[in-house]
């Protein structure tokens, strides 16, 4: 949808507020959760196109080079007469190597892109070198479609009017709390660009020699919708039905009030300050994808349940795996919850017992936290203990808990 540069406009009394069908969404978990795997499985219809537009490209270039001959062959008379061929813009749609100049380059000639990479470290740290200085500045624009200039060293400034980048990417547990810390110290570089980010947890899953296959039909459905996306007639502007808007306008009261809250750590207040946000763009996301021309009230409550169901309990474990650090106490004790013999718990019981093989209180302490932000626990202070999400049993029966 941001190829196709779809625009937002959640409040009909702001015609200035727009939000864009882009999600930066980072998959968090140790080295074999599948993270890689999963990222190019979710895009393989975008690499699809992508072959498909190299194929395009390709063509044209020859057709330039044909003219450019032609135009060359031609007498200096003839010459001034003719307009002499230009080469013909790239027509992209992923990116793997996010450079400025690269992205700058390709979002001149098309009106979004994708950005998929295996490690989102490297991206950062990328920024940290001269040459690529630009590239953060680049990504906080184009998040809301706003206009930005590139300066490019041969070619001079590249003015991007509505530039829109959708991220995909992971990282390990140990690097994104480096980033967490890093944002969130009072060195930091508070620009907003961590709270942006959709971060999800990857679980572990058990081992398996031979992995369920997956059915085909399912992957033939999930191509035929990418090419719906990419071949139908999309509206270039979606706004909200009365309904869908009271929705929003009370759920945006609702997170700028809890964003106040001062027991809130301050990565989740700088999350609750934009989440309506997010909600705008899940609900135009929602809208498009079932062919309709305005977010109903029925796509901004799916997007309202999506987002406080499924998405925030990651958001808000992922922002405490970035305090506390390592998540193997918190995977293990997960499994051990699972068996579904405990009840309830106190953190001296955890490491006092060895569950899951934890033997101090600060790695209880961490392990408790993930769980609870994670919905698996809750703490009830009345009885100092935390009582375990009976839910979670549901997920060896391929279930989801809350």
């Amino acid at each position: 949808m941001a190829h196709r540069g779809v625009e937002i406009y959640p409040n009909p009394n702001n015609p200035t507020h727009r939000e864009v069908p882009v999600l930066w969404v980072v998959l968090i978990g140790p080295p074999g959760s599948g993270k890689t795997p999963t990222l190019y499985t979710a895009t393989s219809p975008l690499h699809r196109f992508e072959r498909d537009l190299a194929k395009e490209n390709e063509a044209a270039e020859k057709d330039y080079e044909r003219a450019l001959a032609e135009w060359s062959a031609l007498t200096k008379e003839e010459r001034a007469r003719e307009p002499k061929p230009q080469p013909p813009d790239p027509k992209r749609l992923v990116l793997g190597d996010a450079t400025p100049e690269a992205i700058a380059k390709v979002l001149a000639a098309n009106k979004g892109v994708a950005v998929i990479l295996d490690e989102f470290k490297g991206l950062l740290q990328s920024w940290n070198r001269e040459d690529r200085s630009q590239g953060r500045s680049l990504f906080l624009s184009s998040y809301y479609g706003a206009g930005a200039p590139v300066d490019r060293i041969i070619r001079g400034t590249t003015y991007l009017e509505k530039p829109q980048i959708t991220l995909l990417t992971g990282i390990q547990p140990g690097p994104w709390r480096t980033v967490v810390l890093g944002a969130f110290s009072k060195s930091g570089d508070a620009d907003g660009f961590l709270e942006r980010i959709t971060p999800v947890l990857m679980e572990m899953g058990p081992l398996e020699k031979e992995p369920p296959p997956l059915r085909q039909a399912v992957a033939d459905a999930y191509h035929d919708f990418f090419r719906d996306l990419w071949e139908k007639d999309l509206p270039a502007r979606l706004t909200p039905t009365p309904g869908a808007y009271r929705l929003w306008q009370e759920f945006r009261f609702e997170s700028l009030r809890a964003s106040r809250n001062k027991e809130e750590s301050d990565p989740w207040k700088s999350y609750l300050a934009k989440r309506y946000n997010l909600a705008a763009r899940l609900a135009g996301i929602l809208a498009v994808a079932w062919g309709e021309v305005l977010i109903t009230e029925d796509a901004m409550t799916k997007a309202l349940v999506l987002l406080h169901e499924v998405l925030e309990p990651h958001i808000q474990a992922a922002w405490q795996v970035g305090e506390i650090g390592d998540l193997g106490p918190a995977y293990r004790l997960a499994r051990r919850l699972q068996k579904g013999d405990i009840q309830t718990l106190t953190t001296r019981q955890v490491y006092t017992r060895r569950l899951a093989g934890i033997g101090t209180s600060h790695e209880a302490q961490q392990a408790l936290r993930v769980l609870e932000g994670a919905g698996w626990v809750v703490f009830d202070r009345q009885a100092k203990r935390y009582k375990v999400n009976p839910r979670i049993r549901e997920l060896k029966e391929g279930g989801h808990a809350d």
